[in-house]
């Protein structure tokens, strides 16, 4: 079946990899969220969430790790450069803010997955018909923001679509 479906992967996995049983398959749900990223505590300070604590995206996408290191970095240099100044809830609500500037392409990305319009049925379908589009579907997993361009909206979708058209 890898050697079939991912060639990439099936040389180093060969001789040590079967699947569980014939009938094994992954199912399960996971209710998307968006959350408050600032808290209160019950003393009255304040709390920064991080990752899926503040947003959780269904798996559909693979994005929960990806989204939670992008987070961490952004956590991490943000702490950094702050410098001795207080970790107020003015500074942990810009953090905040820098995090979802690419949680919410996920957020989105998801959703049309989950359910997917016409125009998203059609570029998935492409995909699979012409490399440009795979290949642009496929780099989307690691900059979701692309997705906003060509995947997301119906117009997009249709001028990327007719730009791969050679003109005649």
């Amino acid at each position: 079946m890898m050697r079939t479906f991912t060639p990439w992967e099936y040389e180093r996995t060969r001789g040590g990899v079967e699947l569980a049983d014939a009938g094994a398959f992954l199912a399960g749900r996971v209710t998307p969220v968006v959350r408050r990223p600032v808290g209160e505590l019950p003393s009255g300070g304040s709390v920064l969430g991080i990752a899926d604590a503040v947003v959780a995206n269904d798996p559909i996408t693979g994005q929960g790790a990806n989204s939670a290191a992008k987070a961490a970095a952004v956590h991490l240099e943000a702490i950094l450069a702050h410098g001795d100044k207080p970790f107020d809830r003015d500074f942990q609500q810009a953090v905040a803010d820098r995090v979802w500037d690419d949680a919410r392409h996920v957020v989105r990305w998801t959703g049309a997955m989950l359910a997917p319009p016409e125009h998203v049925l059609g570029l998935i379908v492409a995909a699979g018909e012409v490399l440009a589009v795979a290949d642009r579907f496929a780099n989307g997993f690691d900059t979701p923001a692309d997705f906003e361009q060509w995947f997301l909206e119906p117009e997009g979708a249709a001028e990327y679509l007719a730009s791969l058209t050679p003109q005649g």
